[in-house]
């Protein structure tokens, strides 16, 4: 009997009562990853309809107690892929990360910064550029080992310790789209700077009110329109090739250790 080989990538989101905005992104996660992993917190709506209907989607249930990086590494438990792509129920990614995947995943790096567009139009595709919103990178790519789990001290706008990250870097010209700003008016996104204030008080919260900050409204160099991807200039993949090259780590990560059975299922449900 042949062993089913490991799988590459593991594409990770955490959700709740997300049935009506979520086809896209399992769409593109579809395309681009070997697995996704959905951590549902206690949907109500059919979010477990729409899984279901995705074959290479799992859902995974833990009932959400407020604590996002909670949510995450819970989902990191169950994710089989050699790397993890992390994203939010309100994110794509863009053309050009799609096309520089191959050799993110073929490199000797633990993982990478992705910039991210805050999407504050979408006809034509703007992104807000204030020093709070661009180029607010992200390591949302990064490979499936026990060290690298997010920091549970931070209920919100959770992140992995910097020390325990390893070889990171930072990508240029590929981008998540962030559609946040248009799909939650401002009384949306005040109410929830108000729940992130009480979880834990950080001026970062207020980023969700770009309103009040500095800004401008710049054209978008990749994205997508009506489902059709626009932009992703060759120039923009070719300077991140370049310092994907110039810049990798001589060796390769040590191999992380196995994960138990025990400890990879021990909380909540798994639903294949």
């Amino acid at each position: 009997m042949t062993m089913a080989a490991k799988p590459r990538l593991s594409v990770c989101i955490i959700g709740q009562d997300v049935a009506a905005r979520i086809q896209t992104l399992l769409e593109q996660a579809s395309s681009i990853a070997d697995e996704i992993v959905f951590v549902d917190g206690g949907s109500k709506d059919g979010t477990a309809e729409v899984l279901a209907k995705v074959p290479k989607a799992r859902l995974v249930t833990r009932v959400f107690d407020g604590n996002f990086a909670k949510q995450k590494n819970f989902a990191l438990q169950h994710a089989r892929g050699e790397w993890i792509l992390f994203l939010d129920t309100d994110e794509l990614v863009g053309p050009n990360f799609i096309r520089l995947l191959p050799a993110l995943l073929a490199s000797r790096f633990t993982g990478f910064n992705i910039p991210r567009y805050w999407l504050a139009s979408n006809a034509p595709p703007r992104y807000v550029d204030s020093e709070k919103h661009y180029p607010d990178r992200q390591l949302r790519l990064f490979r499936n080992r026990p060290e690298l789990r997010y920091d549970e001290s931070r209920p919100v706008h959770e992140a992995i310790p910097r020390e325990a990250r390893g070889a990171v870097l930072g990508l240029r010209g590929a981008h998540i789209l962030h559609y946040c700003f248009l799909w939650e008016d401002l009384a949306s996104r005040e109410r929830k700077v108000k729940r992130y204030m009480e979880a834990n008080a950080s001026p970062i919260n207020q980023v969700y009110l770009y309103e009040e900050y500095p800004h401008a409204l710049r054209a978008c160099r990749e994205g997508f329109v009506n489902g059709q991807a626009f932009g992703g200039s060759a120039l923009d993949c070719w300077i991140d090739r370049i310092r994907l090259w110039a810049k990798e780590p001589r060796e390769a990560p040590a191999p992380a250790a196995p994960v138990q059975e025990t400890q990879k299922f021990k909380e909540g449900q798994s639903h294949a």
